[in-house]
């Protein structure tokens, strides 16, 4: 289980920085208006995001959660 964990954890960060087209951590958490620290412990592969957040940004971003979590390309 911890092997897949760690690659959604990694495939989410390849994603969510492809979505953040180069924006810092603050500038987007305030676009989304998330904590930063939730950006922050995504990025730093900490923890995934809620069902919530998922959500939020596959309709933000027109993708799938699928997509997101490198379910699909």
């Amino acid at each position: 289980m911890t092997n897949i964990t760690e690659e959604i954890k990694k495939v989410f960060v390849e994603r969510l920085e492809e979505l953040m087209n180069g924006k810092n951590n603050s500038e987007w958490s305030r676009e989304l208006k998330i904590p930063d620290t939730t950006v922050s412990a995504w990025k730093l592969k900490r923890s995934l995001p809620s069902i919530e957040y998922l959500v939020m940004l596959a309709k933000k971003y027109n993708v799938t959660i699928d997509y997101l979590v490198g379910l699909e390309d």
